[in-house]
């Protein structure tokens, strides 16, 4: 990288059509996606000498793309979930108070919470007993999920019903926020390779 794609990456850099500041942390998302799908695709299509496939030469199976796009399209829509909270926290004309950034955080919370269970160590048999500790976990793991959610929701009434809080775009970014950070830790989880 250059020296002058250094100096902008790590400044603040003004957008023109909203007049709102991307971050550095932004650019660095889209960088790291356009670098992680490079290096997959490259692994891919350098293991046996082209595609790998299930008997058709050239064509790749629906699960392989998932497999190597969906990381990066979580890691977007993470960043872009945060992006604008952060947007809505600059933009307030008062301070937010830390309440309001309790849902966003439990949601990335949640969602690294059922990212560390693998798909394929769930046993889906009524009968046996072997996996409640893990059914356990990611049950804890979507209840802090949806709480963050409800939570978010309600800041976003009382927002709207108290005139000294936040602006009201300030709890709509909340909703945004976990509903985008939630996705991604499903769109992810979705994506992991068995």
């Amino acid at each position: 990288m250059s020296s002058v794609s250094l100096y902008a990456i790590g400044r603040n850099v003004r957008c023109c059509s909203t007049g709102t500041r991307v971050t550095s942390a932004c650019l660095f998302g889209i960088l790291f996606f356009t670098v992680s799908t490079k290096r997959r695709l490259s692994n891919r299509f350098s293991e046996n000498s082209g595609f790998r496939c299930d008997g058709r030469e050239g064509k790749m199976d629906l699960l392989e793309l998932w497999a190597i796009f969906g990381p990066g399209v979580a890691g977007t829509v993470f960043g872009v979930g945060w992006w604008i909270w952060l947007d809505a926290v600059v933009c307030s004309s008062i301070t937010v108070p830390f309440l309001h950034y309790l849902p966003g955080i439990f949601a990335s919370l949640a969602a690294l919470m059922f990212n560390c269970v693998r798909k394929e160590d769930i046993d889906y048999s009524p009968y046996d007993e072997g996996e409640w500790r893990l059914k356990l976990w990611l049950f804890i793991a979507y209840v802090v999920s949806f709480v963050s959610l409800a939570g978010s929701a309600g800041l976003l009434i009382q927002d709207s019903l108290d005139k000294s809080a936040p602006s009201v775009w300030t709890g709509v970014a909340g909703v945004l926020q976990c509903v985008c950070v939630l996705i991604s830790g499903l769109v992810y989880w979705t994506s992991h390779p068995e």
